[in-house]
């Protein structure tokens, strides 16, 4: 009897043991935009205002940036010790993962003008003729092209995914793997966009293909 009162209870120190442990991952969505992915659980949100604003090209004081702000959700995970959205697009080292998500509303003039290439170079230029043209004003070096897929997640979806490095922070490659969505009419944007050293992404790299593979979008 005693040894059958021991094994209950350590059984019950296991469960609730296992009831108290921290969750793998922190889920992320966006109800209302039926948009969802997962993080890490020791990943921290950080603020986007200012990343969006260098994405966008907006001045933040500026009216632009308001509209931008209305048509615009976005959210940043940052695996850094001091997390910062900017990590995005830092010249610098990243050692530490970043992933980055972006619903947005377009507009007439680039529903009109959206293509698979189109969808390859939303963030960084991928595709020979954006690489091509960014020459002469971005100091973009090193590209490697490691991914490109068409992804047709549901009816109402169609999409990439690429995968690539550059050389960035004294000739360090980073990787950047890049989820882009649309649907059928071309009026909504769904981004995601993780970026490693391509040593710190090759490490984790099932942890990251985690999240890439994670970000689903219920089309409307």
């Amino acid at each position: 009897m005693l040894k059958r009162s021991i094994h209950v209870l350590t059984v019950a120190a296991i469960m609730v043991a296992a009831s108290c442990a921290a969750p793998e991952y922190t889920y992320v969505k966006n109800s209302g935009q039926k948009t969802y992915f997962k993080v890490p659980h020791e990943w921290h949100e950080t603020g986007t205002n200012s990343l969006d604003d260098m994405l966008s090209g907006t001045n933040p004081d500026s009216a632009g940036a308001a509209v931008r702000q209305q048509s615009w959700w976005s959210v940043a995970y940052d695996a850094a010790n001091t997390p910062d959205a900017e990590h995005l697009l830092t010249n610098s080292i990243t050692d530490k993962p970043i992933v980055y998500a972006r619903i947005a509303q377009l507009s007439e003039s680039q529903q009109n003008a959206v293509s698979l290439d189109m969808l390859r170079d939303v963030f960084l230029p991928v595709t020979d003729d954006a690489r091509e043209a960014a020459a002469s004003s971005v100091d973009l070096t090193g590209f490697e092209l490691v991914h490109d897929e068409v992804l047709t997640p549901t009816s109402g979806l169609h999409g990439v995914r690429v995968v690539y490095d550059y050389e960035l922070g004294g000739g360090v490659l980073h990787t950047f793997d890049e989820t882009a969505l649309v649907n059928n009419d071309n009026s909504k944007l769904y981004l995601l966009i993780i970026r490693c050293s391509t040593s710190c992404y090759r490490e984790r790299s099932a942890e990251l293909d985690t999240i890439a593979t994670s970000f689903t979008v219920r089309s409307e």
